[in-house]
């Protein structure tokens, strides 16, 4: 039997073919395995928690004298924050926390001084929180999205304060505007064009009620509160495009004020903030029968917004956590993981278990790694 032995020159391209063949095989897997990373970022939910290991912090302006870590924020994601505390007390054994929640402004003047870690905020922070932040530092805090506070619903509100929206009168025929029509109505110099009348409004044509007038050939009658620099209001603002307000505004002293206008006016329409429940808000009962919330939504063809519980509003703000980190240093490594556990699916289903009680809505799984690179 004669054997036929290869020769070196086909052993060779031989071996070559099975690495080239290996090389392809990694490469597929390689991408399959992106692929399926790439899907389950885009349409699953957030990765859980696993917890990594961090020295406990020495020498922090944010210690206080019994050993733990102070923060000051918002007092309206007061319960948002003490379970997170909590989950992270469980997963780092060592780490206690002191929480003083009073307001938005206070965390980010917390972590300007230095005494607060970190400042949680249930509202978009505004270019005067960053620029007080940066005149100190020279760079602007980082800004982290956790969640949103959306709660404009009458009927479901936290205690102490109403989130930002759009209202009519009752009697108003529109049935929602996109952001672009709002920011329209509501500033001058946008790229759409000024709205100044109602008949501008596509589908808005109609008597109004029993007064007998031409909803259509009315001037729109725009109220806002005087107190134009309030947070929710001067962000509100760069939502439309940072626009000037428009000059046709008339500027009430309070925002229980521009409901009350828009309540006794069937053309008007108002835009306010943070609405507070005493006080003027004891006559809730009374302008429920005079003005209602105006459903909205993002862009002409997009899902309109009512506003209830779980149902995001164009105008919500955002629950964020701000924290200092200068250009090119890293984070502090408890801050950082702090900030992931909040990104995880433990951290994102605390936040959607409140949705009921607190109005606090999930961020979006496609918006987490985004917003997990701020602290890498």
């Amino acid at each position: 039997m004669n054997c036929r032995h290869a020769s070196p020159r086909s052993s060779g391209i031989h071996s070559r073919r099975i690495g080239l063949l290996a090389a392809c095989l990694a490469l597929l897997i390689t991408l399959g395995s992106s692929v399926d990373s790439r899907a389950q970022e885009k349409n699953g939910e957030p990765k859980p928690y696993a917890p990594h290991s961090v020295p406990f912090p020495t020498g922090a302006m944010y210690l206080r004298p019994d050993g733990s870590i102070y923060l000051t924020g918002n007092d309206l994601v007061q319960p948002l924050i003490e379970k997170l505390n909590e989950l992270f007390v469980k997963t780092h054994p060592g780490f206690r926390f002191s929480l003083h929640m009073m307001s938005s402004a206070e965390a980010i003047s917390g972590i300007t001084s230095g005494k607060s870690a970190i400042g949680p905020i249930a509202r978009d922070a505004t270019f005067w929180d960053k620029e007080a932040f940066t005149s100190v530092f020279g760079y602007p805090p980082t800004d982290v999205q956790i969640g949103w506070d959306n709660t404009p619903d009458a009927d479901h509100y936290p205690p102490g304060k109403f989130p930002p929206a759009v209202w009519v009168n009752v009697r108003n025929p529109i049935s929602a505007l996109d952001l672009d029509q709002v920011a329209s109505i509501f500033t001058q110099g946008s790229p759409k064009g000024d709205i100044t009348r109602w008949g501008q409004i596509a589908f808005h044509e109609a008597n109004l009620g029993n007064n007998g007038g031409d909803y259509a050939k009315r001037e729109i009658h725009v109220y806002l509160p005087t107190l134009r620099g309030l947070p929710i209001v001067s962000t509100t603002r760069f939502r439309f495009g940072g626009y000037p307000w428009t000059s046709r505004a008339e500027y009430l002293p309070s925002i229980e004020d521009v409901m009350n206008a828009v309540a006794n006016d069937p053309f008007g329409i108002g835009l306010i903030g943070w609405f507070p429940i005493d006080e003027g808000w004891d006559r809730s009962v009374d302008l429920s029968q005079k003005v209602r919330l105006l459903p909205l939504s993002e862009t002409p063809d997009g899902k309109i917004s009512r506003g209830g519980p779980g149902d995001l509003y164009p105008l919500a703000g955002g629950i964020h956590l701000m924290v200092n980190r200068a250009p090119g240093k890293a984070l502090d490594p408890w801050i950082r993981e702090y900030v992931r556990l909040a990104l995880s699916k433990e951290g994102q289903e605390i936040i959607s278990s409140m949705t009921a009680s607190d109005g606090f809505i999930a961020l979006d799984p496609q918006r987490i790694p985004v917003e997990l690179k701020k602290v890498e």
